[in-house]
C-alpha cells in the first residue's frame, strides 16, 4: 500500500457565526462546572480519496484552562499526534474554547443529553493538496462514546455453491473497524481461507454504502427491521478461478474484541 506524508502542520481551526435568539432570563439554579472532566468527538472525511477520521478530546483541567489532544488515522495510518493548552470560558450553557494559536470555538452545552457541540472546520494538507473538512461535531464524556454503526460490528454469512457433484459450503466473514482504520472480508470455501482489507462508507440516512477493496466499490444495503446487511461482491477462491459470491445477506455477528490484533490475508 502507498505510504502517505500526510502532515497536520497546515490545520486551521474556524468558528461558524452564527446569531443566537434571545432566551429569556431565569433564576440560576446551581453551578454547572466542567472542571475535571474529558470529552471526546469524532469527525470522518476523506483526504485525497483515502478515509480519513480525527478524535478530539478536550480536557477541562480548571474553571478556564484545559488541554486538546487531536489523534488523526489516514487509510489505516495513524498520522502524528497533536495536543496544546486552551483557554475557556463557559456559563452553564454555552462557552468558547480558544486553543493556544487557534481560533475562538464557542460551544453549546446540553446537560440533559449530556453532550457538547461545537462546530470545528479544520483545513488539511497544503497547496493543491488542501481540503476543508468539519462541520458540527458532537462531544460525549470520555468513556462514554458512541460509535456511528457500523464501527466495531462484524457480520457472517453463508452460500452452498455447486463444486462437481456436490455442494461446496462458503462461510464469509465482514468486519468493520473504525471509518479511517477500515476494516476486513473473509471467507473459508471448503478448505482454503483468506481474507482482504477494505475501507468503507456509510450513509446513515439512506442506509446504504459501498466497501472499497483494491481500489473498486462494492455497494452495500443495511436494514434496520432485520439487521440484514446486503453486499454484492464477487471473487474467486484463492489460488484457483472458482467463482464465489454474488448477493450475499449477512447476519449480525458478535462485536470484535477491541484488544484483538487486526490481521488481513490478502487474496484475490
Amino acid at each position: 500500500m502507498k505510504r502517505f506524508a500526510f502532515i497536520l502542520a497546515a490545520l486551521l481551526l474556524f468558528a461558524a457565526c452564527t446569531e443566537k435568539e434571545p432566551q429569556p432570563q431565569s433564576q440560576p439554579t446551581a453551578a454547572i462546572s466542567l472542571a475535571g472532566t474529558s470529552w471526546v468527538g469524532g469527525l470522518d472525511g476523506d483526504f485525497q480519496g483515502y478515509p480519513l477520521t480525527f478524535t478530539w478530546r478536550f480536557d477541562f483541567l480548571t474553571d478556564s484552562t484545559g488541554e486538546y489532544h487531536l489523534d488523526c488515522v489516514l487509510a489505516a495510518h495513524p498520522q502524528p499526534s497533536q495536543e496544546g493548552p486552551f483557554r475557556y470560558t463557559f456559563d452553564g450553557s454555552d462557552g468558547i474554547v480558544t486553543p493556544d494559536g487557534h481560533n475562538p470555538l464557542p460551544f453549546v452545552y446540553d446537560s440533559a443529553q449530556q453532550t457538547i457541540s461545537m462546530e470545528i472546520i479544520m483545513q488539511v494538507g497544503s497547496g493543491s493538496t488542501s481540503t476543508t473538512l468539519g462541520g458540527t461535531t458532537v462531544f460525549r464524556p470520555l468513556g462514554q462514546e458512541i460509535p456511528a454503526f457500523p464501527v466495531n460490528t462484524s457480520w457472517t454469512a453463508e452460500q452452498q455453491l455447486p463444486s462437481g457433484d456436490t455442494l461446496m459450503p462458503v462461510h464469509w466473514g465482514l468486519d468493520f473497524w473504525e471509518y479511517g482504520w477500515g476494516g476486513q472480508v473473509n471467507y473459508c470455501a471448503g478448505s482454503t481461507c483468506a481474507g482482504v482489507s477494505l475501507f468503507w462508507r456509510y450513509d446513515s440516512a439512506a442506509h446504504s454504502g459501498t466497501i472499497a477493496i483494491n481500489g473498486t466499490q462494492h455497494p452495500f444495503i443495511y436494514d434496520p427491521a432485520t439487521d440484514i446487511l446486503t453486499l454484492e461482491y464477487t471473487t474467486e477462491v484463492y489460488g484457483t478461478t472458482v467463482p464465489i459470491g454474488g448477493t450475499l445477506q449477512f447476519h449480525r455477528s458478535k462485536e470484535p474484541d477491541s484488544n484483538t490484533t487486526r490481521k488481513v490475508v490478502v487474496m484475490k
